[in-house]
């Protein structure tokens, strides 16, 4: 018995001997694979497949290590403390042989996408490039996704020397991988959908102004519609939303059957086309656009567009300045929000210039789109980083009846849809009566949070509005139906003030809805309380974590929260604790860490 087992510890040691060897090839390839992320990021293509070139070379010696092991490996499999670490280099060798070849073939869509960006390619081919890129993205994604299914299988394992130190640091990063892999394939074949790579599609573009504010920006004043075939895109008509009222005066939703800001008329007013956004999601209001639309006997549409001004000047910084010939004007990022606020003030003026104001946004906003299509593939990188950054800020949402595109906006929060998250949460969706004044007025919101040791709270929001530009056309008063939505699962306290309406859920974020008009050189308040069972939620360490998204008014700036944070005398902040004052240039998205000796 002693025999046998003095073999199997000198076939274990021997096996450890190798499997050691092979550990310190995976840290090379560990470390040129992570050289090879950093090149590929930087653009730096030829050093990041030298690296992947070492990485494969060192990946191939771990498995001659194992190799050497000859007919003592299937033995080594079953002695005990050995079999893990053998399996582990195993694993290590095949999934990093796989993210390799995901790196080269990353390499090869990044390539593609530097060759297609560089000269002035027609449409056509540049599709057959999407089609390239995107294959190589989808088998990269594919290698990763099996890589991350094998290490996970490690999970748990006991290992020793520098393979558990790999294993922990491949479960931390192979996710995030995958995730980035997985979302980028889908989003390049999302585009080829988009632009007609696989049929004809046809797309409404709608614009908001958010002098006039909505939910989901501002008021649609015009409207245009793209027609994408493979290997085109063609502007078919810009023109102002009071076209498609003229040509079709039928299509609107009826009073009795419209969202709540027009069930308050008496009797309740008809929803049109202009007023398609009257709720804080624009996966609905996209898709009610697109049904009064095609309803009205239009050219069908598969998707829908909008955008603000601020979206444009994102887009205009890129292009550069364009010309306006029908008002004389040339337009840039620097003045075009201060051409929009000129042809509004006009109407102080003059009552019937609102045709001019709306021919103003619908002549510009056709001017962009057409050197937005005729752009030199030059530069196409820097506009899509320009129109993802609008997206991301919510200047531009979008809306497709295509399953496929519709699961890639919504995973890159393009869709304008309120997030599904946790802990506390705001967002003030309004919808303007009459005034065209927004960016004239200001928002100041009180926020107080009183956090309990069971970890639920109590959030008051008072929002005061102050208006203070004089009466006029523009500004009888700044009268708007407003919906505050809370912290997912909250219910609305008694000490809130008593709300219009009730507003369902959107996203599980309840809802509340109330009037607020601020008279010109006046203010208006309204409070809103929320009681949460579940705002904090538990962290590493024994810690807990209070977390805070706020979405800004779409293309609007100068709001203000004040934000006060009451802790339980048993807690503390670990670091830096929430400030004061947050202004609300952008959403907010933070999470304040707090230490407790409580259980919850």
């Amino acid at each position: 018995m002693l025999t046998v087992l003095a073999v199997l510890a000198a076939l274990g040691a021997f096996s450890l001997f190798h499997a050691a060897k092979a550990g310190r090839q995976a840290l090379v390839a560990k470390a040129a694979l992570l050289r090879a992320e950093e090149h590929i990021g930087a653009r730096e293509l030829d050093p990041a497949r030298a690296d992947l070139v070492v990485a494969k070379r060192s990946l191939a010696r771990m498995r001659d290590e194992l190799d050497a092991l000859g007919p003592l490996l299937p033995i080594a499999r079953f002695i005990p403390l050995v079999r893990s670490q053998v399996l582990a280099v195993e694993t290590f060798q095949s999934a990093g042989t796989k993210l390799s070849d995901a790196g080269l073939r990353l390499s090869d869509a990044v390539q593609k996408v530097l060759d297609t960006t560089k000269g002035g390619s027609p449409l056509s081919g540049v599709l057959d490039n999407l089609r390239g890129i995107n294959e190589s993205l989808a088998s990269g994604a594919e290698s990763v996704r099996a890589a991350l299914k094998e290490v996970n299988r490690l999970k748990g394992t006991w290992l020793i020397g520098p393979i558990g130190a790999a294993r922990d640091d491949l479960l931390s990063r192979l996710p995030r991988y995958e995730r980035d892999a997985t979302s980028t394939a889908d989003g390049v074949d999302a585009l080829i959908r988009f632009v007609g790579g696989d049929g004809a599609r046809r797309y409404l573009f709608l614009s908001q102004n958010p002098d006039e504010v909505r939910p989901t920006g501002g008021f649609i004043g015009t409207y245009g519609l793209l027609t994408a075939t493979p290997g085109n895109l063609t502007l078919e008509r810009f023109e102002p939303i009071g076209k498609f009222r003229e040509r079709h005066p039928t299509a609107v939703v009826p009073g009795g059957e419209a969202r709540s800001p027009f069930r308050f008329a008496n009797p309740p007013a008809p929803q049109s086309l202009a007023n398609a956004n009257s709720v804080a999601d624009f996966a609905q209001a996209g898709k009610l656009a697109a049904d009064l639309w095609n309803s009205a006997g239009e050219p069908h549409v598969d998707g829908v567009v909008s955008f603000t001004p601020a979206f444009l000047a994102r887009i205009l910084g890129v292009l550069g300045p364009v010309k306006v010939a029908d008002y004389g004007e040339t337009v840039d990022q620097n003045n075009v929000i201060d051409r929009f606020t000129f042809y509004t003030a006009q109407l102080e003026l003059n009552p019937q210039a609102d045709a001019a104001r709306k021919g103003f946004l619908s002549s510009l906003a056709e001017v962009v789109m057409q050197q937005l299509l005729a752009a030199p593939s030059s530069k196409w990188q820097a506009i899509g980083e320009a129109m993802g950054q609008g997206f991301a800020a919510r200047e531009a949402m979008a809306w497709s009846s295509d399953p496929q595109v519709a699961g890639t906006l919504a995973r890159r929060g393009w869709d304008g849809v309120l997030p599904d998250v946790a802990g506390d949460f705001f967002y003030n969706s309004e919808f303007a009566y009459a005034a065209k004044i927004d960016r004239g007025l200001q928002r100041t919101f009180d926020h107080h949070v009183e956090l309990r040791s069971d970890g639920s709270g109590r959030i008051t929001t008072t929002m005061t509005l102050t208006n203070a530009r004089d009466l006029g056309v523009l500004n009888p008063g700044s009268l708007a139906y407003v919906t505050f939505y809370g912290p997912k699962g909250a219910a609305l306290n008694a000490a809130s003030d008593p709300p219009t309406a009730g507003e369902p859920p959107l996203a599980g974020h309840p809802a509340a809805g109330y009037f607020l008009n601020a008279p010109p050189h006046g203010s208006a308040t309204v409070k809103v309380v929320w009681d949460v069972k579940d705002l904090v939620r538990k962290g590493p360490n024994g810690t807990r974590e209070y977390s805070l998204r706020w979405l800004k008014l779409p293309d609007h700036t100068g709001d203000v929260v004040n934000l006060r944070v009451d802790l339980p005398k048993e807690w503390r902040w670990k670091g830096d604790p929430p400030p004061a004052r947050i202004e609300l240039a952008a959403d907010i998205r933070s999470t304040w860490v707090m230490t407790s000796f409580a259980p919850f």
